[in-house]
């Protein structure tokens, strides 16, 4: 999710849940620095940026983008890392003038990586390309926590993984909050709902201490149902809502991979279906790649052709092979004649 809304006292909330790359995508959670800037340019002038980030990352110059924007920004920049900040998305956290993290939130920073197609040089130019991305990484890390430059390079080597409580020790983030607690109002029967699915089939020793917990009425309910042919006589129409649902929604996980089929694509759509069920957004990057190995190999398989074909013996047809013979005939007269041979 990517949400960008305007809120009282010209401030603004932002929400980064998305992968960072250089093309925006809706379904596959996936948004740019382009799409990024003009939302926030659409706001007008607004004196407070409160941004909330859940992301694994993406794109390391998108990243940079995003955040010289926000640091050359006239509004106060407020980041709230909600869950993760990952990757491309920890160098957007450090925009922040302030930066919280609840203290079951993570943060990771590592060494950015790429591929390259091609020979030695061009091995050795991508790897030098990819120390100077580090360096560019490293120093938003610097500026923002004081750290020795060792420092962080050894944590990125590492892919170092923290916790709220060892960010605000190294000064990745400025303060430690209480874990998000969601709360929602719910009816008694969308209750019973719930505590029918989570109790059907469970017959361990927690559970049953938990039942002890609940309300008499639930309790009698629990022990009644204890199979799906229970369930579905009690409650026939909840159980066919929750089928039609399960249809409806697997139908659609279906037509979506089907969308992103593509030749070099049919075994990780037969995998996501099948095997191991993905949806598009977990799919995404692995066809990402996919696409990308694929070219790689069709380019080393014309290359391929285009030897085999040079060094292959070409066969020739009886007349190509007289004619070849004639023109030889030809050259080898000419030569004796110029040296006064007949």
């Amino acid at each position: 999710m990517f949400k960008v809304t305007a809120q009282a006292d010209n401030e603004a909330e932002i929400l980064l849940y998305d992968m960072i790359a250089d093309f925006d995508n809706e379904k596959w959670h996936i948004t740019s620095a382009k799409s990024f800037i003009d939302k926030i340019k659409a706001l007008g002038d607004v004196k407070k940026i409160n941004l909330r980030i859940n992301s694994v990352g993406g794109d390391v110059f998108e990243a940079l983008a995003i955040y010289n924007y926000l640091k050359s920004h006239k509004a106060k920049i407020h980041v709230y890392i909600d869950g993760l900040a990952a990757s491309a998305a920890s160098v957007v956290a450090m925009s922040g003038k302030k930066i919280t993290m609840p203290s079951n939130a993570m943060m990771m920073i590592h060494n950015p990586s790429g591929g390259v197609y091609g020979n030695a040089e061009d091995m050795r130019d991508t790897a030098e390309i990819l120390d100077k991305i580090r360096d560019s990484i490293a120093n938003v890390y610097i500026t923002r926590t004081g750290l020795e430059r060792e420092k962080i390079n050894s944590m990125m080597d590492a892919e170092t993984w923290l916790s709220a409580q060892e960010a605000k020790d190294m000064n990745f983030c400025d303060e430690i909050s209480e874990p998000i607690q969601i709360a929602a109002k719910a009816d008694s029967e969308s209750i019973r709902r719930e505590l029918l699915l989570h109790y059907l089939d469970n017959d361990t020793a927690n559970s049953k201490e938990e039942a002890k917990q609940m309300p008499e009425s639930t309790q009698v309910t629990q022990a009644r149902i204890t199979n799906t042919e229970d369930l579905m006589r009690e409650y026939p129409d909840l159980v066919k809502g929750i089928i039609d649902s399960a249809v409806k929604n697997e139908r659609e996980r279906l037509r979506v991979l089907d969308s992103l089929n593509a030749p070099g694509r049919e075994a990780i759509i037969n995998k996501a279906k099948y095997e191991e069920p993905k949806d598009a957004r977990d799919i995404a990057i692995e066809i990402l790649q996919a696409d990308k190995n694929n070219s790689v190999l069709n380019a080393m398989k014309q290359d391929a052709q285009a030897v085999n074909q040079a060094l292959t013996p070409q066969v020739t047809t009886p007349n190509a092979q007289a004619e070849s013979e004639r023109t030889a005939d030809l050259i080898a007269k000419h030569i004796n004649a110029m040296r006064g041979f007949n």
